[in-house]
């Protein structure tokens, strides 16, 4: 490979609780590779192998060569871990990192779509907008006191509802074989076995609970009445979410993105429905944009003379 011939190049990422998005891009951003990593969005410092995730990203982005620079955004308030060893990792490169949730990165792009305020949903979810032309945020809490209308969410109450169809409290149906593995062996009648599921049930991380959301949501579409439930309300979550962080205006716009909406159709328009009913504004999601398409924007914006038609390429998943 003929490094020379690729000219200036610049790394965008996007970290979250489940997965980390490394997109190497030129000055025209082009996308020359792609790697997926473990996330590095976590709730304090030292809790995840920051510095085996990069090490593993890095192996394979140096192969191109050398970024100019480098900017990502975190879904988590352990920043300075994850800038530490970037800067690390990639000496004397300039290197951003932003917290994901102060909306900046995002909003620089939605502006693009028309849009001034966000709903951003993944392993958690958060939203940022402008109301009364004030910057104001919703949700963002975490996965003890929020993940409302999240990957995160959607799994923790399927696993308490699962909790629940254990004391003959709920009849999920088809849905309790997503949680098999919690009493796989186990007599839940007996009192050192239902403390063996409880353990078990504990055990499962927040990033497990989230990848379950696909399953659930084609559970959703088979009629399951828990799973259509679950939805349901996190639809409403997403609705109050985005109606908190923009004006009641049939001229504004909230975009709506991250992977928990990813093929999901319906789920999209039964967003848009529960919002339509409490904002006079437009809920609006683009299949080809996501957080990294931000990052990217980011990166290229802050460190190049990128204009318009190259920024809204990224946005379009590459074409203009």
């Amino acid at each position: 490979m003929d490094k020379t011939s690729l000219g200036n190049i610049y790394l965008a990422a996007d970290s979250g609780g489940s997965k980390t998005v490394f997109l190497l891009v030129d000055e025209k951003g082009t996308v020359l590779t792609e790697v997926k990593t473990e996330g590095m969005g976590a709730v304090r410092a030292g809790v995840l192998p920051i510095r085996d995730i990069i090490k593993t990203a890095k192996e394979k982005i140096d192969i191109f060569g050398k970024p100019k620079a480098i900017f990502l955004s975190l879904g988590g308030p352990n920043t300075k871990e994850v800038y530490d060893e970037l800067s690390t990792a990639w000496e004397n490169i300039p290197v951003e990192v932003e917290r994901e949730a102060c909306g900046n990165s995002i909003l620089r792009a939605a502006k693009y779509l028309g849009c001034s305020s966000f709903v951003m949903c993944g392993t958690g979810s958060t939203a940022v907008g402008f109301k009364n032309n004030k910057k104001v945020f919703a949700g963002g809490w975490g996965p003890t006191y929020g993940d409302g209308g999240s990957g995160g969410g959607i799994g923790s109450e399927a696993l308490k509802k699962f909790l629940r169809h254990l004391d003959g409290f709920d009849d999920i149906g088809e849905l309790s074989q997503i949680f098999s593995d919690v009493t796989d062996g186990l007599d839940i009648e007996k009192f050192e076995d239902r403390m063996e599921a409880k353990q078990r049930a504990l055990d499962i991380s927040r990033r497990e609970l989230a990848a379950l959301a696909p399953q659930i949501y084609l559970l959703a579409l088979k009629g399951n009445k828990c799973a259509k439930e679950l939805y349901a309300n996190a639809a409403q979550e997403i609705a109050l979410m985005a109606d908190a962080v923009c004006d009641n205006d049939k001229k504004s716009a909230v975009l709506i993105c991250g992977g928990f909406f990813k093929n999901k159709p319906e789920f999209v328009s039964q967003c848009v429905k529960e919002f339509s009913q409490k904002n006079a504004a437009t809920l609006i999601y683009n299949e080809f944009f996501s957080p990294i398409a931000a990052a990217t924007i980011s990166v290229l914006v802050n460190n190049t003379d990128a204009d318009e038609k190259v920024i809204r390429k990224i946005i379009n998943g590459g074409t203009v």
